[in-house]
């Protein structure tokens, strides 16, 4: 009976753990949040054998390419 149970809560667990990463990934979507990891994931196709941006120089370079391309924000 124990070992049931403890399947069961194992399984529940797997469960929120599963919810809570999607959460956390349709989140980091809709803030912006991943856009340094599409950037990582885009330049390893397509430039395998270069360098990637460190995170601070993709982010700095971003905000400078919004600053110069304002496409449908409020401000």
């Amino acid at each position: 009976m124990e070992a049931a149970s403890t399947s069961m809560t194992l399984r529940a667990l797997r469960s929120v753990g599963s919810g809570a990463r999607a959460l956390t990934r349709y989140l980091e979507g809709v803030l912006g949040a991943d856009k340094y990891r599409i950037y990582l994931e885009h330049q390893a196709r397509t430039h395998p054998g270069e360098a990637p941006m460190g995170e601070r120089e993709f982010w700095r370079d971003y905000t400078d390419w919004q600053e110069k391309n304002p496409q449908g924000r409020c401000c």
